[in-house]
């Protein structure tokens, strides 16, 4: 999708034919961690909708005075390592990190020096993903038939990017679709599908899925205070 000074502004990758393997094994995948994960209110009802999330990796943000790895309780850090270190997701994962820098060799080259830097100069931070895998400092996994609220991801990099992977047993004609509220679009978003969207300058949000069916979606990004602080020499 592009704007209307020929900037592409939204990828919408989709998936290889051979990804059905991977889906099917990524799909039980997240229904597992979803059976074992604990979730309190904050991470079930929250301003992008009611559905659990957990996320992971590095930030900055939110009152820290300096990056950090994002803290879960002992029993959801061990269900989402389960799941991240999964053959299949691990597959998506890259599959994510391949597309992005097809689409955008620059933009994820700005990604990758980020992150280099930052592990470089801040040994205690601890990447999710080994650096062949991803370029992202972070991901949230979100499960219980996702259906987000309108929203923008406000704490994320203005011109960069977010991808959006949605999994799950769901008909794509009748629900999971993205919406992109600024552009007037309306887009269907098949399981095992990818969208790469700036996600802090859109407004977007889900169309909602059937009672009985299930939806879940792997989002990864750099929070643009990681940006900051690095081109601010680390303070």
């Amino acid at each position: 999708i592009i704007d209307n000074k020929g900037h592409v502004i939204v990828y919408i990758v989709g998936h290889p034919e051979e990804f059905e393997e991977i889906s099917r094994e990524t799909l039980k995948a997240f229904e597992r961690a979803e059976q074992r994960l604990s979730l309190n209110a904050a991470h079930t009802h929250h301003r992008c909708g009611d559905f659990g999330f957990v996320a992971a990796g590095i930030s900055f943000g939110g009152g820290q005075t300096r990056p950090g790895n994002l803290c879960n309780t002992v029993n959801n850090e061990t269900v989402i390592d389960k799941l991240l270190s999964n053959w299949a997701v691990q597959r998506v994962v890259q599959f994510i990190n391949k597309a992005f820098a097809a689409v955008h060799p620059e933009l994820w080259k700005c990604y990758q020096c980020l992150l280099d830097d930052l592990t470089a100069m801040h040994p205690y931070l601890s990447r999710i993903f080994d650096r062949e895998q991803s370029v992202f400092a972070a991901c949230t996994v979100n499960v219980g038939g996702v259906s987000t609220r309108r929203h923008r991801d406000h704490l994320n990099l203005g011109p960069g990017a977010c991808p959006i992977f949605a999994i799950g047993d769901f008909d794509h004609t009748k629900g999971g679709h993205l919406v992109l509220w600024d552009l007037k679009l309306v887009i269907e978003f098949p399981s095992g599908s990818l969208i790469i969207i700036p996600s802090a300058l859109l407004e977007h949000s889900n169309v909602p899925i059937h009672k009985g069916e299930t939806r879940y979606s792997l989002t990864q990004y750099s929070a643009a205070g990681l940006f900051r602080w690095v081109d601010n020499g680390y303070r």
